[in-house]
């Protein structure tokens, strides 16, 4: 069962979710992306969509010249990211480079991400030492007396 405090404020509410998925959840690799998505500023972002005329897309009609040319920019990219690395070959080098910049920067992310679930995966973790055993303990205590025996003779 779990116990907490009521937060009162929207951050602490937040904090107070993400530590709830981080006890409930058994997936390590879970833990350790939501610890580091939350640790380095990634805000949750709501699931509730606003319907509101802020939020709707322009219509095509009464966008200028410049909002076309970056909704096809964003359309064609939208399309590029998506390609396989073999089909890239046909498409124009400038789209090309920044296929390979955009999953460069993506593996090295990936990299860096993998490193700093590793180093966390010891914090969440840690490693369990066995219980010794019963015959253990007495080996234990029979070398402790020993080596009290031992320094006693060598004091004499």
């Amino acid at each position: 069962m779990l116990r907490f405090r009521r937060a009162t404020c929207r951050w602490r509410r937040s904090l107070f979710q993400w530590s709830i998925v981080l006890q409930c959840s058994y997936n390590l690799l879970t833990i350790t992306f939501l610890v580091v998505v939350f640790y380095l500023g990634v805000v949750p972002t709501c699931s509730v969509r606003s319907t509101s005329a802020l939020s709707a897309l322009i219509s095509e009609d009464e966008m200028s010249a410049d909002q076309l040319e970056i909704k096809k920019i964003a359309d064609k990219w939208g399309e590029v990211r998506l390609m396989d690395k073999d089909a890239t070959g046909s498409l124009e080098p400038e789209w090309q480079e920044a296929y390979n910049r955009f999953y460069e920067k993506y593996d090295k992310d990936m990299e860096y991400m993998t490193e700093v679930t590793e180093k966390l995966q010891k914090m969440i973790e840690p490693p369990k030492v066995e219980k010794k055993s019963k015959g253990q303990k007495k080996r234990d205590a029979w070398a402790k007396v020993q080596a009290r025996e031992a320094a006693r003779a060598a004091r004499k």
